[in-house]
């Protein structure tokens, strides 16, 4: 099976699941994909940076990240809230280690991996789930979110493949080798015609302004976070985070570019939108 039949496949036993969640007035059903979501990633983050240590150990990151991501979702009106609970996971990280070391010479890093995967997926997945707390236009932020990103994703690998021949110039090769300049200005292309369809079809509130202003630094972003995946693998010698979704490798693989772009829009949907 080729990889781009294998992503169609993928794509139509999860799109609808997904529809139907957003299209739920309860933001709980974005929540709960978003939570699953969570808990996938992290299990493939530990497996790779803490691929060496005992199951128990990468459980606990798992469960340190699920805590920490619901505390953000749940207690979001609370201003400290999530301070309160970056705390409480960093010290417990600590003392976990405080008692379980074995190689002492290594906790250093076991504790930074182990607080890098609550931060890198439990915290910055969870925006997702608080764009759908919007009201009534947050499915639509959600689907501008996703959209952007994934429209991102296929105009790169499309434009990569079929013109990036004519000039093969890498975007970065030391770290992601397929990846060219035709492929991000492709990406680019189809994040901004994103916009466009939310705009002319079911958020006609956003300016042309409000367009540019998402679909630009949204895809800088997306294209960053892949290649932050891409580094972070290669630093551990794998190749995919796992092979969960044929076609994608793991969730983590499937996220990498949301993690950084969902930050992004929800600060601008709270921010900045309807001011431009």
């Amino acid at each position: 099976m080729s990889n781009l039949l294998a992503r169609l496949l993928t794509a139509v036993v999860l799109i609808p699941v997904l529809i139907f969640a957003i299209h739920w007035d309860n933001p709980i059903g974005v929540w709960a994909e978003v939570y699953l979501a969570t808990f996938l990633a992290l299990r493939e983050f530990y497996n790779m940076t803490l691929a060496k240590e005992p199951v128990v150990e990468r459980a606990f990151g798992v469960l340190l990240g699920m805590a920490f991501a619901a505390a953000v979702y749940w207690f979001d009106g609370e201003p400290m809230a999530a301070p309160a609970a970056l705390a409480a996971v960093t010290m417990a990280a600590f003392l976990f280690y405080l008692f379980r070391y074995r190689t002492i010479e290594t906790v250093a890093q076991r504790v930074a991996s182990m607080l890098m995967g609550v931060l890198y997926v439990g915290l910055l997945l969870t925006f997702l789930a608080l764009l759908k707390k919007r009201g009534v236009d947050g499915g639509a932020w959600v689907y501008i979110t996703l959209t952007c990103t994934w429209f991102s994703d296929t105009g790169a690998y499309f434009a990569g493949r079929f013109i990036g021949p004519l000039w093969p110039v890498k975007l970065y090769e030391s770290v992601s080798p397929k990846k060219t300049v035709i492929g991000a200005a492709g990406g680019l292309a189809f994040s901004f015609g994103a916009l466009a369809l939310a705009k002319l079809w079911y958020l006609p509130s956003l300016s042309w302004a409000d367009c540019a202003l998402v679909a630009v630094p949204a895809n800088l972003l997306a294209q960053t976070g892949d290649l932050c995946e891409s580094l972070l693998k290669r630093s551990v010698g794998v190749k995919d985070s796992g092979n969960l979704l044929p076609g994608h490798g793991g969730m983590l693989d499937r996220i990498d570019a949301l993690l950084f772009v969902v930050p992004y829009i929800y600060c601008y949907a709270r921010w900045g939108y309807g001011r431009f």
